[in-house]
């Protein structure tokens, strides 16, 4: 488990390195992501140069309007997070290697996001949607576009849950149900083969990023489209949506990579295997099974109390209720 951190800042820019055309070594006209260059600054403003190099960031640049931009230094995964001071010293330092200084400060962003984690547990009642119930993409951090997809499952669920009536209800079995329509057994095996990714991603340096993104962005746009998404519904979702485009995916990925990288990659998969178990190896093979569904839990369960009990309590405090309601009234 990790945490990306950003700072965001919506601003108007002056100095030497503001043209027409340009913001530093930025184009007006388009968007810039994963900047991790840092040679140029990594000394300056108080910063560290080491933790710079075992630590980084990138910048995302978007021009808003001719005169008003947005820029967030982003550290895309680590444990501990990185402050979010340093982000912003890293910013400031990084516009000032570029000839460019942020004047007016139109509004600030800070960012927090859990990455990995852990799903729902089986048998929980709480019944969590988006990030609450680890929807998160481990290796990006992205979640609404997954959070709003697999919504539709999970609502229509509830709905058929509640439609069984109060005397066939069962909140445990509902619960698990409802939770195991955003955690299907292929969602969680694809999941395990993107928290492997984050993992990877945690302890590179910025050379190691830099060789992981420019052997990424070699794939065809399908394949690294849908790993970012990585989500059922989502565009791409066929190029890891089973174990076998998982695997296509992760050999054709390695042939991209510095040699490095990929040496390091495919030493930290038996290494993460060997320490958090065989979910990773699942993800990319039929021989392992499927991961329990969340109502298996519920599947050979007997004893479900005494239920006269519950009724009785339950008659009890609706006749309460009513007492103290005619009392107010």
């Amino acid at each position: 488990e990790g945490y990306q951190i950003a700072y965001g800042v919506e601003c108007r820019v002056e100095g030497e390195g503001v043209t027409a055309d340009k913001v530093g070594d930025y184009d007006r006209k388009k968007m810039t992501l994963f900047d991790y260059r840092s040679e140029a600054w990594r000394k300056s403003n108080g910063l560290v140069e080491q933790s710079v190099i075992n630590t980084p960031t990138f910048n995302y640049v978007m021009p808003l309007s001719d005169d008003v931009i947005f820029f967030e230094e982003t550290s895309l995964v680590a444990n501990p997070a990185v402050s979010f001071q340093e982000c912003k010293n890293r910013l400031t330092a990084r516009l000032a290697a570029q000839g460019v200084t942020m004047t007016d400060i139109l509004e600030e962003e800070y960012c927090y996001i859990p990455m990995g984690g852990d799903i729902p547990r089986k048998g929980q009642r709480i019944i969590p949607i988006g990030a609450a119930a680890g929807v998160v993409h481990p290796s990006t951090g992205y979640q609404v576009a997954r959070m709003l997809s697999s919504n539709v499952y999970f609502c229509d669920q509830i709905i058929e849950e509640l439609a069984v009536g109060e005397n066939n209800f069962d909140p445990d079995i509902a619960a698990a149900r409802i939770i195991g329509k955003t955690w299907t057994p292929d969602s969680m095996r694809q999941r395990a083969f993107a928290v492997f990714g984050g993992d990877f991603l945690m302890k590179q340096n910025v050379m190691g990023l830099k060789g992981f993104f420019s052997g990424f962005f070699k794939l065809d746009e399908g394949m690294w489209a849908g790993f970012l998404a990585g989500w059922k519904n989502l565009p791409n979702n066929e190029y890891h949506d089973g174990w076998w485009p998982r695997v296509y995916f992760g050999i054709v990925f390695l042939t991209k990579l510095p040699p490095n990288v990929a040496l390091d990659m495919a030493v930290s998969i038996v290494a993460y295997t060997l320490e958090n178990g065989l979910d990773l190896i699942q993800s990319v093979t039929p021989l392992l099974g499927e991961p329990d569904t969340f109502d298996q839990s519920f599947q050979f369960r007997k004893n479900n109390g005494d239920v006269a009990a519950k009724w009785e309590a339950k008659e009890m405090m609706c006749a309460e209720a009513v007492e103290v309601e005619e009392v107010v009234a």
